[in-house]
């Protein structure tokens, strides 16, 4: 195992009492009570994207993040129920018109992990390296219950989360890939 990074957040999104939507403010809740080092923050990122920028640029320049590991329910569609995908963000962002509705989505309420990410590096404020952790949901209605396979993924996740906030080592070896949109619980396209 190698040194952290200088700074590190580790956090979730996600949506209340949504049973696998809520995966991520449920890990941010049990990484809280990690004996973390000095240099690792857990935070709750479950409110809009632009609070998020505002919080991550109220650190004082010399203080500021350089990591963000970051873990939320994305929907592809394409995977089981439960699978884990991590990777490193590539930090391209998509073009101006997706920024606007990305921006558009956030003051109407969606959170989502590519609004919050697209927000915060349009803006400036994304740290210089961003590891993402999808969750593919089973269970999308109301309640605090996960499904049996997002709850089985559960705990080997939490330990990864805070691999990734203390292992350069086991960062470097993730794969570096773009940020794909998904729709959000709720949202149909017209």
């Amino acid at each position: 195992m190698t040194a952290s990074p200088a700074r590190v957040i580790v956090g979730g999104v996600g949506y209340p009492d949504l049973c696998d939507y809520s995966i991520g403010i449920e890990i941010q809740e049990r990484l809280s009570a990690w004996d973390a080092p000095p240099t690792v923050s857990v935070e709750d990122l479950s409110y809009n994207p632009i609070a998020v920028c505002q919080r991550l640029d109220d650190e004082a320049p010399g203080e500021r993040f350089t990591r963000m590991v970051i873990v939320s329910a994305v929907c592809r569609g394409t995977r089981p129920a439960g699978t884990v995908h991590c990777y490193r963000w590539d930090r391209q962002l998509p073009s101006n018109d997706e920024i606007q509705d990305a921006v558009t989505d956030a003051v109407t309420g969606i959170i989502a992990l590519e609004n919050t990410l697209v927000i915060i590096g349009y803006f400036g404020a994304l740290p210089a390296e961003t590891i993402v952790v999808e969750i593919e949901p089973e269970a999308h209605e109301f309640g605090g219950a996960l499904s049996d396979a997002v709850r089985q993924v559960f705990d080997p996740v939490c330990e990864r989360m805070k691999e990734f906030a203390t292992d350069d080592e086991s960062v470097a070896r993730l794969p570096i890939e773009p940020l794909t949109f998904s729709v959000p619980p709720g949202m149909r396209v017209l």
